[in-house]
């Protein structure tokens, strides 16, 4: 008899009505929306994985459609992009899904590669979310920044906004990681989580990965080795219109998504 092979995909929940930037799923980037860069970057994955794109918004969807993706409507009433995962997870069955935020234009398809290695290898763990270094010390109180500090075996003990360390600046930007947009989560896990109250950090913070830990169930990081940013604010926009000119691997990347 045959080995069972797990069954991993990913899933982008995409929202219309953004609150720091609204519309900012079908926002332009280098002609395309963005909700469109980030589902061809996860067509880039080795071997290519199973993708769908779950929004509360008819217009996502239709845009979605137009560059052929399989995309399913659920409810606005979601509070992040896990609460949206868990409504389609009847419908896909998968063991894991990948969680890839339709803010993260700039995700390299590798780090996906090392998502999906990660969950093959430690398919016994639950939960699994990217982090990399942070980039200078603004960030340790840059509240759009979601940063963790680790365990030796790369658990994650906690995840904040801002650093509540009373170390050097030095020693924090050593031991504080940052939080990516991109993690996974075990069927199991998720109707676990997907079941329970909202929590006490989770809601005031806005973090929603601190519903794990504060339901007792370890985060696994994975890390990554570029810090690249999410889109959240017109700033952050701005900045990575820059990046997709001038970095070269994300022109690179450009070039083969196009």
């Amino acid at each position: 008899m045959g080995c069972y092979q797990i069954k991993i995909g990913i899933v982008i929940p995409a929202r219309l009505e953004s609150e720091r930037l609204p519309r900012k799923a079908l926002k332009i980037f280098s002609g395309l929306p963005m909700i469109e860069h980030v589902w061809r970057r996860a067509q880039l994955t080795d071997p290519v994985i199973e993708t769908v794109i779950a929004t509360d918004s008819e217009e996502i969807k239709k845009v979605c459609e137009n560059f052929g993706a399989k995309c399913y409507i659920t409810s606005k009433e979601h509070p992040n992009g896990l609460s949206r995962v868990s409504e389609i997870s009847s419908i896909l069955n998968w063991d894991f899904y990948i969680v890839l935020q339709a803010d993260e234009i700039l995700i390299d398809p590798k780090y996906l590669d090392q998502l999906y290695k990660e969950i093959e290898v430690n398919s016994k763990q639950q939960f699994f979310n990217l982090i990399t270094d942070l980039n200078n010390k603004s960030e340790l109180t840059d509240k759009n920044t979601v940063k963790c500090v680790l365990r030796d075996d790369r658990t994650i003990i906690n995840i904040f906004r801002k650093s509540g360390l009373v170390s050097s600046e030095e020693t924090q930007l050593k031991i504080i990681k940052k939080i990516c947009g991109i993690f996974a989560i075990s069927k199991n896990c998720l109707s676990i989580v997907s079941g329970a109250q909202p929590q006490k950090i989770e809601i005031s913070e806005s973090i929603e990965q601190m519903k794990i830990i504060e339901l007792g169930i370890n985060i696994l990081a994975v890390n990554t080795k570029l810090n690249y940013p999410s889109v959240n604010t017109p700033e952050e926009a701005l900045l990575v219109e820059r990046i997709l000119g001038m970095d070269p691997r994300q022109k690179q990347i450009l070039e083969m998504i196009n």
